[in-house]
C-alpha cells in the first residue's frame, strides 16, 4: 500500500516516525518541525489513518507498508521511531528486516497485551452516533461521559471530518481499527530479535507500565536502553515535546557519528 506522508528537512540523517492508533502525521507536526533542523524526517499516515488508503489492518501489513515507504523514499537506512501501534510496526520491521534501518526507537509500547484503556476509547468512538453531532463541541461533550481527559478527546476528534452538507464522518477506518484492537495479537514471535541499537522511551504515568516488561523487551532487543519520562503519560511526545525531541536528536547524533 502506498502511504501518504509528510517529509521535512533538507539535510542530515533520515528519520521515519510512525504514529499510534487513531493518530496521523498531523499529530507530529511540532516534533517534525523541530527535528527537521538537522534531520530529514518522514512521517507517514499508516494504513486506515489520515489520508492513507483503507484496507485490512495488521502489524504485518503495516510492516510491509513501512518497508515499501523506506525502499522508495529513503536514500539510506533511516532511524525508525514508532509510538504505540507505530512502535509495534517499527518492532516488526526491525526484527524482520534489520538491514533496512539504522536503529530503532520505541515509544511507550511493549509486544504484549494491550492496555484496557485503548479498548474503552475505541468502544466509545464506535458508540458515538454521528447523526446526532452538529458540531465538534457536540462530539466532545458526548465523548466526555466515557473519555474524561479533554486532551485525549481533542486528539481523537482530529479524526472527524465534515462534508459540504455539514455531516460528520470518521477520517480513519474506525470499524477495521476496532476489530484490529479486539482481535489482533500485539506480540512478537519468540525468536524475533533485533540486535541493533534500540532506545525505548516510556511514560511514567502510562498505563502500559513499560518498565514492568523490561525482561521481555531485552529478549527481543538485547542492545536496548530504557528511559522513563516520569511526568509523561502514554502520549510522551505530547506531554514532553522538548525533552522528547532533544533525546531523539541526541540518539541520532550519537549513532550517526559511529557510522
Amino acid at each position: 500500500m502506498e502511504l501518504n506522508f509528510v517529509k521535512s528537512g533538507s539535510s542530515g540523517p533520515e528519520v521515519v516516525i510512525l504514529h499510534g492508533l487513531l493518530g496521523s502525521s498531523r499529530n507530529w507536526q511540532r516534533i517534525t518541525r523541530e527535528l527537521s533542523a538537522g534531520c530529514r524526517v518522514i512521517v507517514p499516515d499508516l494504513r486506515n489513518h489520515g489520508a492513507s488508503p483503507h484496507g485490512p489492518h495488521s502489524i504485518a501489513a503495516m510492516r510491509d507498508d513501512v518497508l515499501r515507504l523506506i525502499e522508495t523514499n529513503c536514500d539510506e537506512p533511516p532511524y525508525l521511531a514508532g509510538h504505540s501501534m507505530g512502535g509495534l510496526a517499527a518492532m516488526a520491521v526491525a526484527t524482520s528486516y534489520a538491514a533496512a534501518i539504522a536503529s530503532l526507537i520505541v515509544v511507550d509500547i511493549v509486544p504484549a497485551r494491550r492496555a484496557e484503556g485503548l479498548r474503552r476509547i475505541l468502544d466509545a468512538l464506535m458508540e458515538l452516533d454521528l447523526r446526532t453531532i452538529n458540531t465538534r463541541g457536540d462530539a466532545d461533550r458526548a465523548l466526555s461521559e466515557k473519555i474524561h481527559n479533554p486532551d485525549v478527546r481533542q486528539f481523537l476528534l482530529q479524526n472527524l471530518k465534515r462534508n459540504t452538507a455539514g455531516e460528520y464522518s470518521w477520517r480513519c477506518n474506525l470499524p477495521e481499527l476496532h476489530r484490529y484492537a479486539a482481535e489482533e495479537s500485539s506480540g512478537l514471535p519468540p525468536r524475533a530479535v533485533y540486535e541493533g541499537p534500540t532506545l525505548v522511551i516510556a511514560g511514567g504515568r502510562s498505563e502500559y507500565k513499560v518498565w514492568e516488561h523490561e525482561k521481555l523487551l531485552r529478549a527481543h532487543f538485547p542492545d536496548m536502553i530504557l528511559e522513563i519520562f516520569g511526568d509523561a503519560s502514554h502520549w510522551v511526545h505530547m506531554d514532553a515535546p522538548g525533552r522528547f525531541v532533544s533525546r531523539l536528536r541526541e540518539w541520532v547524533d550519537e549513532h550517526n557519528s559511529k557510522t
